[in-house]
């Protein structure tokens, strides 16, 4: 709940063209919300911190339109290939079972993430490949999931139609943790260094795609 400090204020979002303050953004957010983050080899969901940060403040500002005292942490969840799984517990995703291996068959990872009744997903953008769902678990992707983004583990994301920006230094402790959570191989070296030098500047800007479920499902 550390990253409740974290305030709309520390955002800058703009969403098809057009600059929106993170309440209007997130206007029908709800604490209810369930974001799900695909993450096969763990850390590169880093590639997307910007986003999911301004989802866990969305999260804090419906609590906080209450009350201004309460311990909580949002049911987020990251969806990962890779074992040990990345520790998301400094980007609010707790307790640490909220992330979530899951095998590389694909029907089998749509399980997994709608049966936490996910409602916001996001993946990582690739090619798009043909998928077989059962049709119960697409009946409830459909019903339950309202918003897809696509996200790059470098940050840029090709035809982006969002970017939200945050100040470096509010988010780089939150994703060293991440990668420091897993055993230091070449792979992890490599995103540690991209990441310490995307946030380098004052601000870390990201960019994403908004997408449909089913182009979403399939870049599962």
């Amino acid at each position: 709940m550390h990253s409740s400090k974290l305030r709309g204020s520390d955002f800058k979002i703009v969403s098809r063209g057009k600059a929106l303050p993170h309440a209007a953004f997130f206007s029908s957010a709800r604490e209810t919300d369930r974001v799900g983050v695909i993450s096969p080899d763990g850390v590169e969901g880093i590639g997307a911190i910007t986003l999911l940060m301004a989802y866990v403040t969305a999260f804090y500002d419906r609590y906080r339109e209450r009350t201004s005292e309460f311990f909580a942490y949002p049911d987020f969840f990251t969806f990962q290939r890779q074992t040990p799984c990345a520790n998301y517990s400094m980007c609010d995703i707790w307790p640490e079972r909220k992330n979530v291996h899951v095998p590389q068959d694909t029907q089998q990872t749509i399980e997994s993430i709608v049966d936490r009744g996910v409602t916001v997903l996001l993946v990582p953008d690739k090619d798009p490949c043909e998928v077989v769902i059962a049709p119960v678990d697409l009946e409830s992707a459909k019903r339950n999931i309202r918003r897809c983004f696509a996200y790059s583990e470098t940050g840029t994301t090709e035809s982006s139609n969002l970017t939200v920006e945050c100040h470096s230094h509010l988010l780089r402790d939150y994703a060293l943790a991440v990668l420091d959570s897993v055993p230091a191989k070449e792979s992890v070296q490599k995103c540690r260094g991209k990441c310490l030098e995307r946030m380098s500047s004052d601000t870390l800007s990201q960019s994403f795609r908004e997408i449909e479920l089913n182009e979403a499902l399939s870049m599962i």
